[in-house]
């Protein structure tokens, strides 16, 4: 039983642990050196070929912190739509 114990704990931790998968939405309004600025927020980005300054975007991405400040070097885009 202890065992069992222990083990629920450790992945209650990992859980806990995870990366969030996130989004945000609005406005591309710079594009410069591989980074994305939504609405002021930057994303890095490693393909910004199919975007322009003005398009409205919904961005999917993975914080890989726990922390609430906003470093692009926490995250990891996972798709970028662009809205009509």
């Amino acid at each position: 039983m202890r065992r069992f114990n222990v083990v629920l704990l450790l992945v209650l931790m990992l859980v806990a642990c995870s990366n969030s998968e996130e989004e945000i939405t609005g406005e591309i309004t710079k594009i410069e050196a591989g980074m994305v600025y939504i609405d002021e927020s930057p994303l890095k980005v490693k393909d910004t070929s199919q975007l322009e300054v003005v398009q409205n975007v919904k961005v999917t991405y993975i914080d890989k912190t726990a922390t609430d400040d906003w470093d692009p070097n926490d995250f990891e885009v996972k798709n970028i739509e662009i809205m009509e």
